[in-house]
């Protein structure tokens, strides 16, 4: 049975894999405890498939179990969110956020581009950064079961955090969401980074990574600060390694360096 609340997490100085915000609408309350619901057009509301839906279309919308979060379409303007509890990422070394949506390729898309699904990341409930939006996810069929991976790196050990989904459109379609899950591993890590450093930063051209104690680095993974991957380094039984990010746009960036102690974050500048 999916899980609805948020987990009570066992933290340790070993790392383990854990669960940090699990929610799969499977209460007949909604929205579910902690989380909030709120739209501009009062008649279309975020909400739960059976309650949004006549029994002949709610099988085309719930996603798994026996109820999914959804919203239907109106001839006129709506701009729906549906905002998740605070969760913590303190502690982490890495995170991702998953869910799974169904929605109308033709009417969100292409050829009829008259709304947009948009999964969004905020750490202090006012300002907001678009994690994802349908579009990211490129040709789909229509209410293909979408599986939705992104990556939390940039608010690793951040608290206050919230989620949260924004239906925005005019004549669209119907849409649904499911099994929303903020998974991480968690682990006393901040040993480890103090002991790497990043330089130079601001970069033009190049970083290099080097760490004090001759510790032995396996991967590299850069991302942006909306979580995507940009690069993926493999390294050979170095220390020390120097890594070209000339091709980057200007913005903030971070780096997840694998060891074989542990894992390690450092954020840089590209100019």
């Amino acid at each position: 049975m999916k899980k609805l609340l948020l987990s009570a997490l066992l933290i340790s100085s070993l790392a383990g894999s854990a669960q940090i915000l699990s929610e799969g609408f499977e209460s007949d309350e909604f929205p579910p405890e902690g989380w909030t619901a709120s739209s501009t057009n009062l008649f279309r509301p975020w909400n739960l498939v059976t309650n949004v839906f006549s029994a002949p279309y709610q099988s085309n919308f719930i996603i798994s179990g026996t109820n999914s979060a959804s919203i239907n379409y109106i001839a006129g303007d709506n701009v729906a969110e549906l905002t998740s509890k605070e969760f913590s990422l303190q502690g982490a070394t890495d995170a991702t956020l998953s869910f799974k949506a169904r929605l109308s390729y033709t009417y969100m898309v292409n050829p009829n581009n008259n709304g947009n699904l948009q999964a969004q990341i905020s750490t202090n409930g006012t300002s907001w950064t678009t994690l994802w939006v349908e579009e990211d996810h490129g040709v789909f069929a229509n209410f293909e079961t979408l599986n939705i991976s992104l990556n939390l790196q940039p608010y690793l050990n951040q608290s206050n955090l919230k989620i949260r989904f924004v239906y925005t459109a005019n004549d669209a379609d119907g849409l649904s969401i499911d099994d929303i899950l903020v998974s991480a591993t968690l682990g006393v890590n901040d040993m480890i980074t103090s002991k790497f450093a990043v330089y130079p930063n601001p970069t033009n051209n190049f970083i290099t990574v080097s760490n004090s104690e001759n510790i032995i680095l396996k991967t590299a993974a850069i991302t942006d600060i909306r979580g995507r991957m940009i690069q993926e380094i493999n390294f050979d039984n170095v220390s020390t390694a120097q890594i070209n990010v000339a091709d980057l746009t200007s913005g903030i960036y971070f780096i997840t360096i694998k060891t074989d102690s542990g894992s390690a974050v450092k954020k840089f500048i590209k100019n």
